[in-house]
């Protein structure tokens, strides 16, 4: 069962949850992406493994996406009926490049939130963009994601950010708490 707290504003929510993302029904799930738009690792290994040759199909007709730019497919054998695929920067231990990825995982957000309002999705399921195979820390994955979706969350019905466990979720909790004043 999902563990979840939220914050909520009027209709708008976003909420942090503990489940199995795969399982969650929404307007669109934001994956990260390959820059060729090919089975990657982790959530993006899953993902095509569950979409199965409609989306492998889907994708090879598109053209590559840079780090920080977000693309959209249909959503086969998936409870959400879009994708919004993004391309997530490699961490790189905070080294001089570091500051470069921060920017390029923040626009991965800007990006996906962009494409999501022109199509007029409403409620949109995000992993920890960055955290997964791409090693970004989980205190700097938070920050950077809920400092964007806590400044547009009032233009989506839901907003949900489905943590892969209790551990990640504690984390964004924390950091939700001290730089955003959730509960």
């Amino acid at each position: 069962m999902a563990n979840s707290t939220g914050a909520e504003t009027g209709m708008a929510q976003l909420r942090l949850i503990c489940d199995d993302i795969l399982t969650i029904e929404a307007d669109a799930l934001v994956c990260p992406a390959h820059k060729h738009l090919i089975r990657g690792r982790g959530l993006s290994a899953q993902v095509y493994d569950r979409a199965g040759a409609a989306l492998v199909s889907e994708c090879s007709q598109l053209p590559e996406c840079a780090v920080g730019q977000a693309c959209i497919t249909s959503a086969p054998n998936l409870p959400v009926h879009y994708l919004l695929h993004t391309v997530t920067p490699q961490w790189s231990s905070g080294d001089q490049w570091g500051a470069l990825a921060v920017a390029q995982l923040r626009q991965c957000y800007e990006s996906v939130l962009a494409l999501a309002t022109e199509r007029g999705l409403k409620r949109l399921l995000f992993p920890a963009l960055g955290a997964g195979t791409n090693r970004f820390p989980h205190e700097i994955a938070a920050h950077q994601g809920l400092e964007v979706l806590h400044g547009v969350q009032q233009k989506f019905a839901m907003i949900t950010i489905c943590l892969h466990s209790e551990a990640a979720l504690g984390t964004w909790r924390k950091v939700e708490r001290r730089f955003f004043g959730a509960p």
